[in-house]
């Protein structure tokens, strides 16, 4: 006697119901993702999309002109060029004008007209010229009886933005 065993699944005739019923359903699939994808729009990638404008492009050139400027040079050149006869009260800095404004009071007018022709030894300094010269409205104020107006341009720093 022979036992024979067959694990293999009988073959069963495709149904013109199941037929139709899967193309029904691969059609319905196939119109959802055409749908989906018709609603799609295209853009930038996102690392383009994060770029800042021509506006903010300018303002990090300004910002990156002025941490490249030469400060240190140039508050250098005014500390060694002021001596006991000076005092600054204010110094106001434009990098993208090339220009500084500084004002302080003196013991004298000797001392101011001086001092441009030492900030002019600083290679970053162009120019330096009092501005205006005034005696002091302060009564309280012996030891500086003189107050000063100075403006400094700047020499043209490399890689200045145009």
């Amino acid at each position: 006697m022979s036992l024979r065993i067959n694990f293999a699944p009988t073959a069963k005739p495709l149904s013109p119901q199941r037929l139709v019923t899967s193309a029904i359903m691969l059609a319905l699939t196939l119109g959802l993702v055409w749908l989906q994808s018709n609603e799609t729009e295209a853009s930038l990638p996102p690392n383009q999309a994060r770029m800042p404008s021509a506006e903010g492009v300018r303002s990090i050139n300004n910002a990156i002109d002025d941490l490249n400027f030469p400060w240190l040079a140039v508050l250098n050149s005014i500390e060694t060029s002021a001596d006991e006869s000076l005092r600054f009260l204010q110094i106001d800095a434009d990098t993208r004008d090339k220009r500084m404004t500084m004002q302080g009071e003196a013991r004298n007018s000797k001392a101011v007209l001086e001092l441009p022709n030492r900030l002019r030894r600083n290679p970053a300094i162009a120019d330096a010229r009092v501005v205006s010269q005034s005696p002091a409205s302060n009564a309280d104020n012996h030891d500086f009886p003189e107050r000063f107006a100075l403006e400094v341009i700047f020499q043209g720093t490399e890689g200045a933005q145009p």
